[in-house]
């Protein structure tokens, strides 16, 4: 992995499992991939189709040197562009409200080499507003929501012979839907200013990186998304035991305030809205479970999308030019 940026206020950042805020000069323009023919609809949603298009080279760049060589724009094709549609139909209308205003890109990627899902570009517009490029790998449009996240936990850990796995059930709708989600709230985030100095969750987090006790000390603190080794799978019972006890959403949303915040929303509307399940299961080797943890049933987790849905709500208050 990159040399990554401790606070995204910074010009550069590194590619990571989830998304990566990375300033940049603006483009000379924007290349765009030829879509097919568009049906009549909504506006926002054909304003937000002519934005798809190739990647920005300085995000090409970021991919090659997170070690993904191989990475390229990918050819999206018809079926493709159906579940891009769809997934932007279901966003809720202010996020597609927003990515109509702040919105440069959106493009897809082939980097079969590469750990990061997707990574969020800003950049100065022509006016001086911050404008954003969302670039997310291609392959996560064949993946339903369930095999993605089973696959981005998997990461986590490494083979020990200890028999152990780790099973993600959310349903069987497409992954896309939650990453546009996350990767639009993070635009959100970015341009109202919400976690740049640690969010309004100051009982969980002293700054945008820093963990507050007493999770700074405990074992949900030793994860690849908090930039650790990874863990042998025998420690996957433990991980996911202090996930059980703690006010995150998912083990992704203990990477920094700005991810956490992103994870709430992205699952409160998820879960208020398409009834989305979440249950992270350890497995031993004969498929018995070990550890579940279902953090949609948590009171602290809900009762913290109610405060990150505050939080958003009085920022858009404070400035309501900036959305």
């Amino acid at each position: 992995m990159s040399k990554v940026s401790p606070h995204p206020g910074s010009r550069f950042g590194a590619l990571f499992a989830g998304g990566l805020i990375l300033l940049a000069w603006p483009s000379a323009g924007l290349a765009k991939a030829a879509p097919p023919p568009a049906a009549a609809g909504d506006q926002t949603a054909s304003a937000l189709r002519a934005r798809i298009g190739p990647p920005h080279d300085e995000t090409l760049k970021a991919y090659v040197e997170a070690g993904a060589k191989d990475a390229k724009a990918h050819v999206l094709t018809d079926r493709e562009w159906t579940l891009i549609e769809s997934a932007i139909a279901d966003l809720p209308v202010f996020y597609r409200q927003v990515l109509e205003r702040r919105l440069a890109r959106l493009s897809f990627i082939d980097a079969p080499s590469s750990t990061g899902t997707a990574l969020t570009r800003a950049s100065e517009g022509p006016n001086g507003e911050l404008m954003f490029d969302i670039t997310i790998r291609a392959e996560v449009l064949d993946k339903s929501l369930s095999e993605f996240l089973t696959q981005k936990e998997a990461m986590l850990f490494s083979p020990d012979g200890s028999g152990y796995s780790v099973k993600v059930t959310a349903g069987q709708a497409s992954a896309l839907t939650y990453i546009l989600l996350h990767e639009t709230t993070h635009v959100i985030d970015r341009a109202l200013d919400i976690t740049m100095a640690g969010g309004p969750f100051k009982t969980v987090w002293v700054d945008y990186r820093g963990l507050a006790p007493p999770y700074a000390q405990g074992a949900i603190a030793h994860s690849v998304y908090r930039r650790e080794p990874k863990l042998p799978l025998s420690q996957s019972p433990t991980l996911y035991r202090a996930l059980a006890g703690a006010p995150f959403v998912s083990l992704y949303a203990t990477a920094s305030a700005g991810e956490d915040f992103a994870e709430l929303l992205a699952w409160r509307e998820l879960s208020s809205r398409f009834g989305t399940p979440l249950k992270f299961q350890v497995l031993d080797g004969r498929g018995v479970e070990v550890v579940s943890v279902e953090p949609l049933k948590s009171a602290a987790v809900r009762s913290r999308f109610e405060a990150a849905q505050a939080a958003l709500a009085n920022a858009r208050a404070a400035s309501p030019d900036k959305l």
